[in-house]
């Protein structure tokens, strides 16, 4: 069990579960999230805002979220107000409820089922990674015991095309940047950041259009200083700075002059 973590993922998955609420007694349904091996932790150590600073490391395994809470704002959106009838914020901290009572289900009545049935689920096919941003500063893990594998996410650099390098601040006032990838053939964004002297923090790929990379930026509470093209005689790259000035200021970033 790995303990007192900051999460940050795009990969994780909603497992339905049916078990008898130890409070009113019915049978319930509900459900546990999962998170996959490409998910990142950190010590969780300092200002929660310094992203750019604390060395991440990916899980490499698929883990089930015992406990989660802090840095919510996502977390909310993607999961409570989406299954409302399975899950609900009390006190920071996200809780499975049942759906007679409301009352929350202990994570020890759960666990088991859980797991089980994301094994038993996610190797028939039968499980959808979320796709969507979850930035959590205290979470708390059980990794499972290997032999489990779904689908593998990652970033294949032959695919990708850098488009856009942008110098980037923490909200602890710490400085790295943001590389702006693009796949044609996969119609895909991704973003690698990268602390002050360069060391990859982390990468962030499934993302279908650059508002889902503004939001994923907006959501780790990074902010653009300056923008540099990949190729300053690319029309690809201008194109690119284009699109990506447009989406910023719908998302209500404005330029310094």
């Amino acid at each position: 069990m790995t303990h007192n973590r900051s999460l940050l993922t795009k990969e994780w998955y909603k497992v339905p579960i049916s078990i008898d609420c130890p409070g009113c007694g019915a049978q319930t349904r509900s459900a546990g999230i999962v998170v996959g091996p490409s998910s990142l932790i950190n010590a969780a150590e300092g200002s929660e805002d310094d992203v750019l600073t604390r060395p991440w490391t990916l899980i490499d395994a698929f883990a089930f979220v015992e406990s989660l809470g802090g840095r919510t704002k996502n977390v909310e959106k993607f999961i409570v107000n989406r299954f409302h009838s399975a899950f609900e914020f009390r006190n920071d901290r996200l809780l499975s409820i049942c759906e007679h009572c409301g009352e929350n289900l202990s994570i020890a009545s759960f666990r088991s089922a859980a797991m089980n049935g994301f094994v038993r689920l996610g190797q028939k096919g039968l499980l959808v990674n979320e796709r969507m941003m979850l930035f959590a500063s205290h979470v708390v893990l059980t990794e499972f015991h290997g032999g489990m594998s779904i689908e593998a996410s990652s970033l294949p650099h032959p695919d990708y095309a850098l488009m856009l390098i942008c110098d980037a601040e923490s909200a602890g006032g710490e400085t790295g940047t943001i590389e702006l990838w693009h796949s044609i053939a996969r119609s895909d964004y991704a973003i690698v950041v990268k602390g002050h002297e360069g060391r990859e923090m982390f990468r962030d790929a499934f993302n279908e259009d650059l508002e889902d990379v503004v939001a994923t930026i907006s959501d780790l509470g990074l902010v653009l200083t300056q923008l540099h093209l990949a190729q300053a005689s690319s029309p690809y790259c201008q194109l690119a700075r284009d699109l990506f000035l447009e989406t910023l200021a719908r998302f209500g970033y404005r330029q310094d002059d």
